[in-house]
């Protein structure tokens, strides 16, 4: 009877253990007890997955050409299409998805020559690169850009989703007028009397900015050996888009490094420390929404204080990658226990989007 005591009990034993000792922690110290507990657990206990690889660049080259002759031939949405169907197992793709929709949208403006037709093919996939590539292309050629700022997204509802996707577009594309003049930018986008219309600007010059390529697009608001630059040097009001979007710079010099990113953020400006922590979550999901399990790992093996907003970073970018809040209320689901709530509550914020 011991005997098959003891079978019994090893095959319950760990669950039963862990249930116990949550209790007893939480009698002792309540959430932040339980906190550091559970961190320690799941970092030892969690599968171990590998980062996606990216396309080589003849391999990008590739796939653009392919893409870009179903715009030609076709029209913009078999190629969106296409991209939307292969990201769900090309993880590799899905990595330069954003970049490559924006060549999509630029392709199409230049088939229709013609800002409205091109606009009528706009689709959500990969953060709406479309959307944000038409918009570039138009502005690189627009004759008044404070005409064209004023009238480009005054269809959509001031307020919603889409409406935000437009106006962050704006960012992208008033940094091609410019050249990529970051100051420059900023103050065509505060001439928007909207704060919505104006901060949605705001974050689409930075995320530009950030994302410049050196050889084809180059950006004179960047240095390698300081990845916060030019944050610092912004005004107040600027600081937390500048914040947010530097991991994604910081991941291009240091490609994958996501645990040494987190503590990188560390270094940030007092008080933004967590905001480049959020950054952080939703450069690794862009990166890697076919995984986010890896991501929320990476999350909470930084510090106890970047985890929430690491992974509110990594929900809200998640909202933003399908268009919609149903995919980020199935990811809440999938979510160890203790991260459920921030996830909740980041689709709680973005509701009034939708």
């Amino acid at each position: 009877m011991a005997q098959k005591f003891r079978e019994i009990f090893t095959t319950t034993n760990n669950k039963l253990f862990i249930v116990i000792t949550i209790l007893v922690l939480l009698s002792w110290g309540g959430y932040t007890v339980i906190e550091k507990y559970t961190k320690v657990f799941f970092a030892a206990h969690s599968v171990q997955v590998e980062e996606s690889t990216e396309l080589s660049q003849d391999e990008y080259l590739t796939v653009k050409s392919e893409l870009l002759a179903l715009t030609d031939e076709n029209d913009p949405r078999f190629a969106l299409t296409e991209v939307r169907e292969r990201i769900k197992t090309d993880n590799a793709l899905l990595r330069s998805c954003h970049v490559l929709v924006h060549e999509i949208g630029h392709a199409a403006y230049e088939k229709y020559k013609d800002f409205g037709e091109a606009i009528k093919y706009k689709d959500e996939v990969c953060n709406s690169g479309y959307l944000h590539g038409v918009i570039e292309a138009h502005f690189s050629e627009s004759k008044d850009v404070f005409t064209d700022m004023r009238n480009i997204c005054e269809p959509y509802p001031l307020g919603k989703f889409v409406s935000w996707e437009c106006y962050h577009g704006i960012g992208h594309g008033v940094m091609y007028y410019t050249l990529n003049d970051l100051p420059k930018s900023l103050e065509l986008c505060e001439g928007y009397p909207d704060f919505f219309a104006s901060n949605s600007c705001i974050s689409g010059v930075f995320m530009e900015n950030f994302n410049s390529d050196q050889d084809l697009h180059k950006s004179k608001f960047l240095n390698e050996a300081d990845p916060f630059y030019p944050c610092p040097n912004q005004a107040d009001r600027h600081k937390r888009d500048c914040y947010i979007y530097s991991p994604v710079y910081y991941l291009n010099i240091h490609k994958n490094d996501y645990a040494d990113a987190l503590a990188w953020c560390l270094d940030a400006e007092k008080g933004y420390e967590n905001i480049c922590a959020r950054g952080l979550g939703t450069q690794a999901i862009k990166e890697n929404i076919n995984n986010p399990n890896l991501v929320e790992i990476v999350c909470g093996n930084g510090e106890s204080s970047q985890n929430v907003p690491c992974i509110s970073g990594l929900v809200s970018l998640y909202i933003n990658h399908y268009g919609s809040l149903e995919p980020a209320k199935g990811l809440c689901k999938s979510l160890k226990f203790f991260n459920r709530q921030t996830c909740r509550e980041e689709i709680e914020k973005n509701s009034t989007l939708f």
